[in-house]
């Protein structure tokens, strides 16, 4: 069986809070070929890696994100909500996470949905040339218009969760190198599809190893995980 590229979602973290240097940790010894972060912009416009809106689920910090200073969000704990060993974990900004990651490792930034596309493209485009990562990074997220401007000069890869078809004729247009649909999406004729027009696909969340060996069979190229180690295990 065809082993498939096997990316940490928001790091390992299914064994560590997500997102933190814990997480990215975690994945590198878990041997993951690429680890999955989520990207957002404090209202200064510091890039940090973050998934929620809000800060509530996952640190002791309240309030939205998008409305604080990165010096209100760095002394946040981001890891006792996961367990008590993790206290202290702090969210980290994209050029602190970009550094734990190997050369050996893939990257996938997911740009999260915002009102302030252009100042975070912008924000983006410098830091990827000063960190001189682009060789290795895959740019995702669900909103093609943040994708467009990047497509001619990053990987880039369009998210679906719903109307796949759709979803994957606008990855087409955008000349995307991937189409990463939800696992409830996938299914064998759309990845033949994808295939076609000369697109990866990488599938998400993948955690159980029955999912996945179906998955590689249809012939999904990339599977996100929450345990990469696991699944590894799980699948060869």
């Amino acid at each position: 069986m065809r082993r498939p590229v096997l990316i940490a979602h928001r790091g390992a973290s299914a064994t560590a809070p997500e997102g933190t240097r814990a997480a990215i940790r975690e994945a590198i010894r878990a041997h993951a070929d690429m680890v999955e972060l989520d990207v957002q912009m404090t209202r200064d416009g510091r890039l940090i890696i973050f998934h929620d809106e809000r800060l509530e689920r996952t640190t002791d910090g309240s309030g939205r994100l998008s409305a604080m200073r990165y010096a209100q969000i760095a002394g946040v704990d981001a890891g006792s909500w996961f367990h008590p060993r993790f206290a202290g974990e702090r969210v980290l900004l994209v050029s602190q996470a970009l550094r734990l990651i190997p050369p050996r490792m893939g990257i996938n930034l997911e740009l999260k949905r915002t009102r302030q596309r252009r100042a975070l493209l912008q924000r983006l485009t410098q830091l990827i040339r000063w960190t001189r990562k682009a060789r290795r990074l895959v740019v995702s997220s669900f909103d093609a218009a943040l994708l467009a401007p990047l497509s001619h000069h990053l990987a880039c890869a369009l998210l679906c969760r719903r109307h796949p078809e759709r979803s994957l004729q606008h990855a087409i247009r955008l000349r995307c190198v991937a189409w990463h649909p939800h696992i409830s999406v996938a299914t064998p004729a759309r990845i033949r599809c994808a295939h076609a027009a000369g697109l990866r696909v990488n599938v998400w969340v993948v955690d159980d190893p029955g999912t996945a060996r179906r998955l590689i069979r249809w012939g999904a190229d990339g599977l996100f995980t929450n345990d990469p180690a696991r699944l590894r295990k799980a699948i060869g």
